[in-house]
């Protein structure tokens, strides 16, 4: 990858931010069932904290999404890694409650909080990666969600350590204190970051800007005043270019999600995103009840987890090379989707097969089902944002931007939906019908999303796909139609 040292900086720091996120995220899962039930809690009353945090990244994404032009990425970023920060610190201090609602109620208001703050905070993240990477923006992403499902993963055999030594505080305070460092030094060092790559850019992209008079961007405006006395008349022209620009701007938003929503690829894309988070989260949560029939010990049982999280982040970044440089996110959709669906057939395994529960088939299936699920939120997300850069590769360089923060939220939305649905809905199923009967539902959908891949590629003809550009030009014209 043809990147400076200032984008590897960038990389390795919203890497970085990513763990701390997906270890204030599942850090509590094995130990805060413990404590919610000496408090007086039932399993019913306490468990949709786990997911009501996906629940608010759902309802909050597209919101800021739609407004990220207005609030500014950088503002946005601030407020979602400080309120991630201050909500996983202050969760830690609950144990001193011991009133069986008021641990409750602050439960869930905390993660609600905490998942206010990061939509805002992947939603900036995502618009960043899509703009300052324009070429090599599903490589970047894959990286980061490889980070953050090894967190993730990691988080809960990490946590019942902690607990065990410090008790609940010390677990929530460990991962809210790194998120807060780590942060601080991204928004420190993002500003530089980003300007710097944005000078490397400017000598390539001046020739263009030289063409666009009618609306003087605000450094353009400062330097004409400052040079020039007759500027008043540049004024005028700036002041009603900027008057048109609001005005079209709060009509066309929500014309814009309307046609992303009436896309049928991106619909495919976001419907795979919650497929996949789907996966993940009813594997994090409800892994661990089946696992004691093989008589493990808690260390066990989390080292069992690596055998999904080491695959996944390893075949991350693998399948966003191979989308980002050989392979049409189209096609590595359908291989994902079946992959998961073989998986499910070893970890159980499912009730319809004659194969007897057996630990190593078990960790084989964790290991095909963190392939497969790379492979599919991977592709999802450079699908998405494939087909909505080609939808408006009419808009302006402005435009693109807040499209880019549009598909983003979206995306984002429909990644916190999944993780909502998983552990929520998996519950009452695993208990309606335990965990090898679960697995074949989830199987299904898989090879119903599978077909749906193969039905809309089959659909769509050779006009409608579209490949890389060789060349870097600006985001709207990254692709082009096979002829």
């Amino acid at each position: 990858m043809e990147f400076s040292r200032s984008q590897w900086e960038l990389v390795f720091l919203f890497c970085a931010v990513y763990v701390t996120w997906g270890l204030t995220d599942s850090i509590q899962a094995p130990f805060f069932p413990i404590e919610a039930e000496e408090k007086g809690a039932s399993p019913s009353e306490y468990g949709a904290v786990f997911g009501i945090i996906h629940l608010a990244m759902f309802v909050f994404g597209p919101v800021f999404g739609r407004f990220m032009p207005y609030l500014g990425v950088y503002r946005v970023f601030i407020f979602g890694v400080l309120g991630t920060a201050a909500c996983g610190c202050l969760f830690g201090v609950l144990t001193y409650l011991d009133n069986t609602w008021a641990f409750l109620g602050c439960s869930y208001g905390l993660r609600l909080l905490e998942g206010v703050a990061e939509a805002g905070a992947w939603s900036s993240v995502l618009t960043i990666l899509s703009n300052e990477f324009k070429d090599h923006v599903t490589y970047v992403y894959s990286l980061t969600q490889a980070s953050f499902g090894f967190a993730e993963i990691l988080g809960p055999s990490l946590g019942g350590t902690l607990f065990e030594y410090g008790g609940f505080l010390l677990p929530f305070e460990f991962s809210g204190i790194l998120c807060l460092l780590v942060g601080l030094i991204i928004i420190f060092r993002l500003p530089y970051l980003l300007t710097h790559s944005i000078s490397n850019r400017s000598s390539v992209s001046s020739s263009s800007e030289t063409g666009s008079k009618d609306c003087l961007s605000e450094e353009d405006y400062q330097s004409e005043v400052a040079s020039d006395a007759e500027s008043v008349e540049s004024q005028i022209v700036r002041t009603k270019c900027d008057k048109s620009k609001k005005l079209n701007e709060s009509s066309s938003a929500a014309n814009d999600y309307i046609r992303l929503l009436n896309s049928p690829m991106v619909l495919l894309a976001l419907l795979g995103t919650i497929f996949s988070a789907t996966c993940q989260g009813f594997i994090e949560s409800f892994l661990e009840e089946y696992l004691k029939i093989f008589n493990l010990s808690v260390t066990q049982i989390g080292l069992s987890f690596l055998a999904m999280s080491v695959p996944y982040m390893i075949a991350t970044p693998l399948w966003g090379w191979l989308v980002d440089k050989w392979v049409q996110p189209e096609l590595v959709n359908p291989i994902g989707h079946l992959i998961i669906a073989a998986s499910l057939i070893l970890i159980g395994p499912v009730d319809y097969t004659t194969l007897e529960p057996d630990y190593l088939l078990t960790l084989i299936g964790l290991g095909l089902i963190g392939v497969g699920t790379a492979a599919t939120i991977t592709s999802t997300f450079a699908l998405a944002q494939k087909h909505a850069l080609i939808m408006f590769e009419t808009s302006s360089a402005d435009g693109t931007e807040d499209h880019s923060s549009m598909i983003s939220g979206l995306w984002t939305s429909a990644f916190a939906l999944g993780n909502f649905i998983g552990p929520t809905a998996g519950g009452p199923l695993v208990t309606w019908l335990g965990f090898t009967g679960t697995t074949p539902i989830i199987q299904v959908w898989a090879l119903v999303m599978a077909a749906l891949d193969c039905v809309v590629l089959g659909c769509s003809s050779s006009k409608n796909l579209f490949v890389r550009k060789k060349s870097a030009l600006s985001k709207p014209e990254l692709y082009e139609q096979i002829s």
